[in-house]
């Protein structure tokens, strides 16, 4: 298990468990709607950080003989799940309420006690984002935020990182509806603030819910590591020509890669295989996220 991966998801999960009992406790003091979606959406980020870890320990599982190619994947299938959950637990209830409380409007109280809750909580998910942040950097290597978040493999960090945004924007919008509603004393502020957290919701399920379809199709790592590889192996002294290379993401920074390769003649079939064993040495030297590799010597 990724000791950065590990620790953003310790991270998040602390930070959405002390704000999901504190909005829930404030719901019932001030009565906020959008408190309420607040306080649903941080417990529906709980479950979200749980699903992960059981994930990235699922995927830490060797390989056996129903899963050849081991259990790399797990952490997609529950970054998958994590996208539903947010899609339906949080956002669609979240639009749902938003709009039962603009038909029909009731007054939320104690106010103050709702912004004093709010501030905390958005320096709590800060605190998270920031985690998370440096946890990416090794992999993100200076690339911009939104660009590592559609390359990366690594879904969990992927999975935090766009809860922890949406967390910190839903909280600014519940922020502004309850002052709002403070400065209006119109509580259709407070409905509005939910619609808002919902269709955010809705917005950041969509994207990594597509992200990661994409990696449990079989998706190919980004092309200047294709092109990487291949470039390693026609530098190998006893190869001629790469014929053919496919490379498939089969689990969070984890390849499996297989080569067509026309090799230079060799005087026996002996040291075809060495040329092959060499070749296959040296690629999981340079590459170290290559966890299976096929090498199949063949013709032009």
């Amino acid at each position: 298990m990724s000791s950065g991966s590990s620790h953003a998801i310790a991270l998040a999960l602390m930070a959405n468990g002390g704000i999901a009992l504190s909005k829930f406790g404030v719901f019932l003091l001030t009565g906020s709607s959008s408190l309420l979606t607040e306080a649903i959406h941080s417990t529906a980020d709980c479950a979200n950080q749980v699903l992960l870890f059981i994930g990235l320990r699922q995927g830490q599982k060797p390989a056996g003989p129903k899963h050849p190619l081991g259990l790399g994947q797990a952490p997609f299938v529950a970054s998958f799940l994590v996208a539903l959950l947010l899609f339906s637990v949080g956002g669609l209830y979240s639009l749902v309420e938003g709009i039962h409380k603009i038909r029909q409007p009731e007054q939320p109280h104690h106010l103050l006690w709702a912004v004093t809750l709010l501030v905390v909580a958005i320096g709590l998910e800060g605190w998270s984002l920031r985690g998370a942040l440096r946890a990416a950097e090794p992999e993100r290597r200076g690339r911009p935020l939104l660009r590592y978040l559609r390359q990366s493999s690594s879904t969990e960090l992927v999975v935090v990182l766009a809860e922890d945004i949406a967390a910190l924007l839903g909280l600014v919008f519940a922020l502004g509806a309850v002052l709002l509603t403070m400065a209006t004393g119109n509580p259709v502020w407070d409905g509005i603030g939910s619609v808002a957290i919902g269709l955010l919701l809705i917005a950041v399920a969509a994207f990594v819910g597509v992200e990661v379809t994409s990696l449990l199709m079989n998706e190919a790592p980004p092309l200047a590591l294709r092109a990487a590889i291949r470039e390693a192996v026609a530098e190998d002294p006893a190869v001629d020509q790469v014929l053919n290379l496919v490379a498939v993401l089969v689990g969070s920074e984890r390849l499996m890669v297989a080569l067509q390769v026309k090799f230079r003649d060799q005087p026996s079939g002996a040291a075809l295989v060495a040329a092959i064993n060499a070749l296959e040495r040296t690629l999981h030297q340079r590459f170290p996220q290559i966890q299976h590799l096929f090498v199949e010597p063949d013709e032009a």
